[in-house]
């Protein structure tokens, strides 16, 4: 038995999981549940249970996003029982809902396919908040100069072979403006996927090979201080198991402060966390204090900010159903609010929360915005190096 399924037999049943897993709160079934889950497994290791169809639909059910390790007064590792009991059923877990999806999903991160993706974004309503930005690939192979006292060197992770980085230019440019501004050269290298949906969705050698190819391209940049991510808690949590200098935006300003002046944002937004932001990476907190520097910004977590909203793992398209219901407790909580529009710090849950028609809106282009409305002198001019 391998060391992940120790973790296994930590789970004393306690139950504190149950009100941060979003399949459990829209289902109210035990077996859609981390406890429950790690019951099933159990069963299985155990020799008590078979990984029949039925049973391995509540494993598939389950989004991924780890809540459940936080609140666990065990610490108990249930991502590694997972993952390593998919990497040992993979063919018959892959069969319950990915395989149904995965063709297309390859298919669309190849050149062709995202260069097709806009027409399929005005046809799929999961896919269309992904694809309706500018193209990334004008600040790809660039390196931009630090502004005033220069701090460091550091590397933006973009993924132009990417669908949730490809149309993502406004958020990249606003990171390289905010980071200059801050001191930072930085250089945006040619990386591939970070490898968190190929890993997700049991396409492991694909996860490895990107891993092994990003090593690689930094490998190549000389000295760098930082491989910084712009508000993508899933890539940054998958670029922490091949990197030891990965960082959110916010958390590598929080380190040297942010320099002044920041200008009025005059806007009450909802926010809505991302589960391995705040899970795994633990960089949320940077992105709260850093926004409440912003003058006449007002920021407003979802009593459920901190429960995933079923945007992980092509998880709409896989089931559905289960997504809606998290999706209309969201509703409901932005409905009782009424913000100018929802905060969000992940390309997943920017795919899946634009689908309530108020405006999306990441941090990172808060605070360039907050930027933009001080007038500072040449923030806007990009140097190139």
């Amino acid at each position: 038995m391998t060391a992940a399924y120790d973790e296994v037999y930590k789970c004393v049943h306690c139950g504190f999981c149950l009100p941060t897993c979003p399949t459990y709160l829209a289902t109210g079934v035990e077996g859609m549940s981390p406890r429950g889950r790690l019951y099933l497994i159990r069963a299985v290791l155990e020799g008590r249970a078979r990984p029949t169809k039925d049973l391995l639909e509540y494993l598939d059910a389950c989004v991924y996003c780890l809540r459940c390790e936080t609140a666990c007064p065990s610490g108990v590792k249930y991502g590694a029982v997972y993952e390593q009991f998919f990497k040992e059923h993979r063919k018959e877990l892959q069969s319950i809902t990915y395989s149904r999806y995965l063709p297309l999903f390859n298919a669309l991160n190849t050149g062709p396919g995202l260069a097709l993706a806009r027409v399929g974004g005005s046809l799929v309503k999961e896919l269309g908040a992904l694809v309706a930005g500018r193209d990334v690939r004008m600040y790809v192979g660039k390196e931009f100069k630090a502004k005033g006292e220069r701090v460091g060197r550091v590397a933006l992770f973009v993924a132009p072979d990417c669908v949730a980085w490809r149309y993502k230019g406004k958020m990249v440019e606003a990171a390289i403006r905010v980071l200059t501004w801050n001191g930072y050269d930085v250089v945006v290298p040619r990386f591939r996927c970070c490898g968190a949906p190929y890993r997700h969705s049991g396409q492991f050698e694909k996860s490895e090979e990107l891993a092994k190819y990003n090593k690689a391209v930094v490998g190549q940049l000389g000295r760098i201080d930082y491989v910084v991510v712009a508000n993508s808690g899933g890539c940054q949590a998958e670029l922490m198991r091949y990197f030891d200098n990965v960082v959110d935006v916010f958390q590598l300003l929080a380190k040297n402060g942010v320099r002044e002046r920041l200008g009025p944002v005059k806007l009450r937004l909802a926010l809505q966390h991302s589960c391995h932001l705040m899970n795994v990476a633990k960089a949320h907190t940077h992105i709260v204090a850093l926004l409440s520097k912003v003058p006449e910004l007002k920021v407003v977590p979802l009593p459920s900010a901190d429960v995933c909203c079923g945007g992980g793992a092509l998880y709409p398209m896989r089931h559905r159903d289960i997504a809606n219901k998290i999706l209309e407790v969201k509703r409901r909580e932005v409905f009782e609010i009424k913000p100018d529009g929802i905060l969000v710090e992940s390309p997943a849950c920017l795919q899946q929360l634009s689908k309530l028609g108020v405006p999306v809106y990441t941090p990172i282009e808060i605070l360039d915005l907050s930027y933009k409305n001080a007038n500072n002198l040449k923030y806007l001019d990009l140097e190139i190096g």
